[in-house]
């Protein structure tokens, strides 16, 4: 058995392949709730899409690739060249280091951990993160916890969301008199109205599908909410639109657009989309007037970014590698749990033949008399004698040779493979 990751990301993937992998909250339910016996989990963000499981072997972990990418009409020769296969220590490592923000668009970013839990309550929730995903999991949290807290690799609370502001504000200036429009109230609209909350701005409408959502975001957030009815007559007088629905189509396209900017007053419109799979067709960045942004755009302005906090990277790899050496002897030392509990069942079955025998050899009055000393002595000098073996396997075994220690002691013990 051992821990195996496929991942796709933007560090591999353009983001018109990342778009076609976007995986719905149903689609993942659906996949993790077949999987039965097995141990898998799904991380499916804007950024990237990786299986992360622990299998008896490889044939297990193609097919269980090929099952999900099946969801998306995929095969994994289709995405072979962007897919990159993480084993046993790498997988263990590679979640780790996603958890601490290290792999991600924007280096630092709080998001992906609250995206890594949520994969991890999902999977837990619908029986696919049993024994060994979630001490993964647990461990990969908690160190990712340890970087944002002991580290200034978070420091200005970053995002992709913030980025996308701050890539206006180098193009547009202060954005206070800029009337903007935010499509979208899950998590990546309210993580621009996060962004833009503090800046003075006195006209942000937000919309939404659902009007009543869009209603209660814009009165905790302090900005206008209207109807998705009245979308294309706000684009004939915003500047900026920031799309972040998850819907699955494009909600601006080429063909609708185009009339709009006709009818614009003020030409330049400033689109950002964030959103995954794209609110907005590519073909809309052709229209004159138009400036469309999206992830693939913003990734190249992340750089000044990476070099301010890469200070804080060294530190934030000493702190994973601790975490991953406490979790490597705890995972190790939970492997040789089933053969200590066979080898004292062995000793057990024993202790309990040979008392049985002592015992018929006394006389009947002697028996019950004596028969408490006797049970008495050979379970302390039982528990004596295997006290330093199994100590002993257990501390081997958190060493990293766990497999090795593991299978000398079931061959000296004379134990059999469990099936």
């Amino acid at each position: 058995m051992s821990f195996q990751c496929l991942s796709i990301s933007h560090h591999t993937a353009p983001l018109h392949l990342r778009e076609q992998l976007s995986l719905t909250a149903e689609q993942q339910s659906n996949w993790l709730s077949k999987l039965g016996d097995t141990e898998a989990a799904i991380l499916s963000t804007c950024n990237r899409l990786e299986l992360i499981t622990h299998v008896h072997s490889d044939e297990k972990m193609e097919g269980l690739w090929k099952s999900l990418l099946r969801q998306k009409q995929l095969r994994p020769q289709d995405v072979a060249a962007h897919t990159v296969n993480y084993k046993n220590y790498e997988a263990v490592r590679h979640l780790f280091q996603v958890s601490a923000s290290l792999h991600s668009l924007v280096l630092g970013e709080a998001q992906i951990l609250g995206q890594v839990t949520h994969a991890f309550e999902q999977a837990q929730r619908l029986g696919a993160a049993k024994h060994h995903l979630s001490l993964l999991f647990r461990s990969a949290i908690h160190a990712a916890k340890r970087v944002h807290t002991e580290t200034h690799i978070g420091a200005g609370q970053i995002s992709v969301s913030s980025l996308a502001i701050k890539h206006l504000e180098s193009v547009l200036g202060h954005l206070s008199e800029q009337p903007i429009l935010v499509i979208g109230a899950g998590e990546m609209g309210q993580a621009v109205l996060k962004g833009l909350e503090g800046r003075a701005l006195s006209n942000v409408t937000l919309v939404s599908r659902t009007y009543e959502t869009a209603r209660q975001m814009a009165k905790l957030w302090g900005v206008n909410a209207c109807p998705i009815t009245q979308l294309y007559d706000l684009l004939t007088s915003v500047r900026i639109v920031f799309t972040a629905s998850n819907a699955p189509f494009y909600i601006l396209s080429q063909e609708d657009l185009a009339p709009i900017m006709q009818a614009r007053e003020q030409r330049d419109l400033y689109i950002v989309d964030i959103a995954m799979p794209r609110n907005v067709d590519p073909q809309v960045g052709q229209l004159a007037g138009v400036n469309l942004f999206d992830l693939d755009d913003l990734q190249k302005s992340v750089e000044k970014n990476k070099h301010e906090r890469r200070k804080a990277v060294s530190l934030a790899q000493r702190i994973l590698d601790e975490e991953l050496t406490r979790f490597w002897a705890e995972y190790e030392g939970r492997t040789v749990a089933p053969t200590i509990s066979q080898l004292r069942q062995q000793v057990e079955h024993i202790r309990q033949q040979e008392l049985s025998r002592i015992l018929n050899r006394l006389p009947d009055g002697q028996q019950q008399e004596l028969r408490l000393l006797f049970e008495e002595f050979s379970h302390r000098f039982m528990n004596k004698v295997l006290h330093e073996p199994t100590r002993n396997l257990k501390t081997k075994a958190g060493q990293g040779n766990g497999a090795l220690f593991n299978a000398v002691a079931r061959d000296l013990f004379g134990l059999k493979d469990e099936t």
